[in-house]
């Protein structure tokens, strides 16, 4: 436990000093420049009916970038499983599962708090995004 605090001390003390330097050369500073936007037309899925999802990733002019997404099922923060199993999905701009792809909840999760998380890089960042469901 003391370890990973201290882990997690130095990498901040890191992050502050990649701050003070130049920003082009900053991987903290890129972040700012890639902006991920997840939609779906609900929070609240329904068992066995395909929900679709969609992800755009804009740098900081709004125009498309380059990116790949990973999709994971989070319960209480941790992960409980992923879409697609694990799929790399290459994309530039927008994403969303194809028809008849898309994603659908299996009864065993109806009622519980889950979380899907899109984990986005794009421009040498990974942004995690996170979308709250209660499947029903």
């Amino acid at each position: 436990m003391l370890r990973d605090l201290r882990i997690l001390l130095t990498g901040l003390c890191l992050a502050g000093v990649a701050l003070s330097g130049s920003a082009a050369a900053s991987p903290v500073a890129s972040v700012a420049t890639v902006h991920v936007t997840v939609s779906a037309a609900t929070h609240k899925p329904k068992v066995n009916v395909p929900w679709p999802v969609k992800v755009t990733v804009t740098n900081a002019k709004g125009k498309p970038v380059a990116a790949t997404v990973t999709m994971q099922v989070l319960f209480d923060g941790q992960p409980v499983g992923t879409i697609d199993n694990g799929a790399v999905y290459h994309f530039v701009g927008t994403w969303q599962e194809k028809h008849g792809n898309e994603i659908t909840w299996p009864a065993a999760s109806r009622g519980e708090p889950l979380t899907l998380q899109f984990v986005v890089k794009a421009q040498g960042v990974t942004i995690r995004k996170n979308w709250a469901i209660t499947v029903s």
